[in-house]
């Protein structure tokens, strides 16, 4: 199964999420565009979206080094919690990766440890495999060294993670899983950058919101979900309904033009309540 995904990577044609990373004992490389994408049904040409490029994290985390100091202050004090719901669970865990990023950009040691900790519980309670357990344990190490490259070496391992859990999820056909985890860490993402943003204007620095394919993947995604549990969840209907108005802002901006505050106070608004909606009070 690995070895025909990693076949597939290297001949689909993709719009925008998440690169390939290696795996054990096998590379899988992935061009610049390229993407993989799942049929759900042998007669019908439905098709889930696994991958695309630019990747996301990476996009995020270069826009993010130069305003340290201000994401610092989106960041939450304490991990994301929910229920013992894997699906709420692997929603966490897109949240819990996103923050990751944003403590890494800020150099917080503190609160990446925080949230590593819960990363390593919820991965292991949704039935992830040890090496993909291990590789949260290695970010916990790494915090524990003064290497010169440490910061730098962080952000390849949440990366890597990233890919390996969607990897994961993808190989066990745990596809609602694989949405939901997606759904979880840009819904953050969106929520924590837009409120940056609407504190400190940039907006330059605010057009990195313009990521159609991950927002075009997450609509398309969420019609495939087959859970009852999760349709009949309150984040499945606000994620339904506002990943449609978050799109509508998107593309409403050329790309020599900018988005306005009151895009930015949308987004964050949809965004904010998604996430809200499952955390554990």
């Amino acid at each position: 199964m690995r070895k025909l995904i990693s076949l597939l990577l290297m001949l689909i044609l993709l719009v925008t999420l998440i690169g390939c990373g290696e795996k054990a004992g096998e590379k899988g490389q992935m061009n610049e565009g390229e993407s993989e994408t799942k049929e759900l049904d042998p007669n019908q040409t439905e098709v889930f979206q696994i991958r695309q490029d630019p990747l996301p994290f990476e996009v995020v985390i270069k826009s993010l080094r130069p305003v340290g100091k201000e994401i610092a202050k989106q960041t939450p004090a304490k991990a994301f919690r929910v229920s013992e719901n894997p699906y709420d669970q692997s929603f966490a865990i897109g949240v819990i990766s996103a923050d990751a990023v944003m403590a890494i950009s800020s150099q917080d040691e503190t609160k990446l440890r925080s949230y590593t900790e819960v990363l390593i519980e919820y991965s292991k309670n949704i039935g992830l495999k040890d090496e993909i357990l291990m590789m949260a344990d290695e970010i916990q190490s790494v915090l524990g060294t003064n290497n010169a490259d440490k910061w730098e070496r962080l952000e390849e391992l949440i990366i890597k993670y990233q890919i390996e859990v969607e990897l994961a999820l993808y190989e066990a056909d745990m596809l609602d899983q694989f949405t939901l985890m997606q759904l979880g860490g840009w819904s953050e993402g969106l929520y924590r950058i837009s409120s940056m943003y609407l504190e400190n204007w940039d907006e330059k620095g605010a057009k990195i919101i313009n990521q159609k394919g991950i927002v075009n993947s997450l609509i398309n995604n969420l019609q495939y979900i087959k859970s009852n549990k999760i349709k009949e969840a309150k984040y499945y209907s606000l994620a339904s309904e506002g990943y449609a108005k978050i799109k509508d802002i998107i593309y409403s901006v050329g790309d020599d033009q900018f988005y306005t505050k009151d895009d930015l106070n949308h987004v964050n608004k949809i965004t904010k309540e998604i996430v809200e909606s499952i955390q554990k009070k």
